[in-house]
């Protein structure tokens, strides 16, 4: 039998052959109360309404209920002189409100009033039920609902955690439940708010089932950078049928920065396992999530990630020096900006994702030999996006490269959100990028981080400054069917650094990514053939010239890494349209 709540209306019994026997039966104490539940329905739902009694009071031969118009009763069903039940549907259109239930049984008649109230949004869900211990994905269909991404959330009551919540429209969202192994089972009224007095409410619309799914994990701990060994032992599931799948999450989800090496099943209740911590994997609480195939299970709070030691050793260096000089398709004005950035840190171990700072530009070879070619998946090079931060290490409140030209001091910055520590100039120009420099490396040094240090020569600067000079790209719609001619400042890059340039944009072909490049000779003329230009599909394509260099292999002494390259380049980029 369900659990009552106090929006349940109640009635004395009113109806009697005469006045005198109902004066008898309340001075008899005979006086027979109802309650009623749920309270409320959604239009267009089908629903089960339970009576009960504190005496016996319905008759199995003729109970019958009445909600008034725009409510069918489909059934009705006694369970005992206490109990009853109503399957009741409302009508889409049933008029909205309050209003009053008459029982009539035992030839007599009850009036609830004001006990129901109908109201426009309602919502089902699928599955509508889980077992204690168990992760399950939920899907959920309003009616009449608003459904907001961002502001709506629904609420299970305690010991179900919405772990996650995706509005997809309105009316349509889906939610992941963890359901605590030690919640009480039993029904559970489900209310889905979206801010203010905007929340629907469900009666008894999810089950939690008193089969229960468990697990425990050891160790309790594991500490940055390590291998370690683990066992999990769980109950109500089976670890046979398949490999179990299992990942680890930190208060803002899955984090992949744990790597399973391996699992081995022992039996339908127990494995083991080999996991590796990245040196950088975030400190605190993870909880396990493990996937049978047939059951996910949580472990909350699993294990705690501790901090690992680290040394001189470990530490690398990332440098760049760069100018970009971009075109601004609606003022046609370039827009220049100078960057300077030092990173300390401790390189992923395992690695994760590729590309980043220190890789040359993609581009055909050998110079003066155009080409059109495919961008390789993945170009652009920023990595995984799944990769954690590493450790980033602080080098004192400001380091700075320094030539015979002149100093530019780079900050520290902290990033509260992330941890991360690195160091940028800030507010710089052209007068502080110098061509044809190689700037040393000085750091201020700072206790618990890095110490003073001099790397001499590392942060090169391309030999010199350049200009575009032609074509106007500002507005150019240039047809495929001619040659491409461009020209520009030489930058007198060679031998020592290089000239590059490239159009991106869809390849012809088969539809994808691709660009024409070439590594032209750097004396300030070239162009594009018409066949290479025709590769390329009609439309906006992006434009980039630059000139490249790379320093000279680095690290500090005490590291392994010593194979450290700074970068450093000047860059025009454009857009304009192909006809």
């Amino acid at each position: 039998m369900n659990i009552r709540f106090a929006l349940a209306a109640l009635l004395l019994l009113g109806a009697c052959s005469s006045d005198k026997s109902q004066e008898s039966e309340e001075q008899n104490d005979s006086v027979s109360q109802l309650e009623m539940y749920p309270p409320s329905g959604g239009q267009g739902t089908t629903l089960t309404v339970d009576f009960d009694a504190n005496r016996r009071t319905f008759s199995f031969a003729d109970t019958t209920m009445d909600f008034g118009d725009g409510i069918s009763v489909t059934s009705v069903s006694v369970n005992d002189g206490y109990g009853a039940y109503a399957q009741i549907f409302i009508e889409p259109d049933a008029d909205l409100g309050s209003r009053d239930v008459v029982v009539n049984t035992d030839g007599r008649s009850y009036t609830l009033s004001s006990a129901f109230e109908v109201v426009s949004d309602s919502f089902i869900m699928e599955p509508s039920s889980a077992k204690m211990g168990e992760v399950v994905e939920v899907g959920i269909l309003g009616s009449n609902t608003n459904w907001v991404s961002g502001v709506t959330w629904p609420h299970f009551g305690d010991g179900v955690e919405v772990l996650d919540f995706t509005v997809l429209s309105d009316t349509l969202a889906e939610a992941t439940l963890s359901i605590d192994p030690a919640t009480v089972p039993g029904y559970r009224n489900v209310t889905i708010d979206s801010g203010g007095n905007d929340y629907a409410v469900m009666y008894d619309a999810f089950k939690i089932d008193r089969v229960g799914l468990g697990a425990s994990f050891d160790p309790v701990e594991a500490e940055q950078g390590k291998t370690v060994e683990f066992t999990v032992r769980a109950r109500g599931t089976d670890f046979t049928a398949l490999t179990p799948q299992i990942t680890f999450h930190d208060r803002f989800g899955e984090n992949p920065d744990i790597l399973v090496n391996d699992i081995t099943v022992l039996d339908a209740e127990n494995l083991y396992g080999r996991m590796t911590l990245s040196n950088a994997a975030a400190l605190g609480n993870r909880d396990v999530f493990i996937d049978t195939g047939d059951d996910n299970v949580r472990i909350p709070d699993a294990f705690d990630v501790v901090g690992g030691n680290w040394d001189l050793s470990q530490v690398a260096i990332s440098l760049e020096f760069n100018v970009q000089r971009i075109l601004d398709p609606s003022t046609c004005q370039v827009i220049e900006s100078v960057t300077a950035t030092a990173i300390f840190f401790i390189p992923l171990d395992p690695p994760c994702g590729g590309g980043g700072m220190g890789q040359p530009p993609q581009g055909p070879s050998p110079y003066d030999n155009n080409g059109v070619f495919p961008l390789p998946d993945g170009s652009g090079g920023g990595g995984d996006d799944d990769c954690p931060f590493p450790l980033t290490l602080p080098a004192g409140d400001f380091v700075w490269f320094e030539s015979d030209a002149n100093i530019v001091t780079l900050d520290k910055v902290y990033e509260s959100a992330t941890g991360r520590i690195y160091y940028k100039g800030f507010d710089l120009t052209i007068d502080d990028y110098v061509a044809g420099q190689k700037y040393d490396l000085h750091t201020q040094g700072e206790e618990g981080g890095l110490g003073e240090y001099l790397l001499e020569e590392v942060q090169p600067t391309v030999p010199a400054n350049w200009y575009w000079e032609s074509p106007d790209l500002c507005g150019l719609t240039h047809n495929r069917a001619d040659e491409f001619p461009f020209t520009w400042t030489p930058a007198q890059t060679y031998p020592e650094a290089i000239f590059g340039v490239s159009i991106y944009g869809t390849l012809v072909a088969d539809g994808k990514a691709g660009f024409a490049g070439t590594l032209p000779w750097d004396d300030g003329s070239h162009f594009f053939r018409a066949s290479e230009m025709s590769q390329l599909e009609s439309g906006p394509v992006s434009f980039q010239a630059l000139s490249y260099i790379e320093g000279p292999m680095f690290g500090l002494p005490e590291s392994i890494y010593q194979e450290k390259q700074s970068e450093s380049y000047i860059v025009y980029a454009a857009q304009f349209n192909l006809e």
